[in-house]
């Protein structure tokens, strides 16, 4: 059976402490709050348009001043 999965090695300590609040945040598992997290963490870096640009943009159009 093939998975998209890959193995990681991380902290003991930042585990336990991800594995604290995954578990208060309500997420099913460990994993599903990690790979929240990386997804987030991952949108906010690849983001095309920051808040700036938007805001040239907006200035560029006569939107707001």
């Amino acid at each position: 059976m093939l998975t998209n999965k890959t193995v990681l090695k991380l902290n003991k300590f930042l585990c336990q402490r991800a594995r604290k609040v995954a578990e208060k945040q309500g997420y099913s598992s460990l994993e599903e709050f990690i790979e929240h997290a990386i997804e987030k963490e991952l949108a906010s870096v690849e983001e095309p348009d920051s808040k700036q640009n938007v805001v040239n943009k907006l200035k560029g159009l006569g939107y707001i001043e």
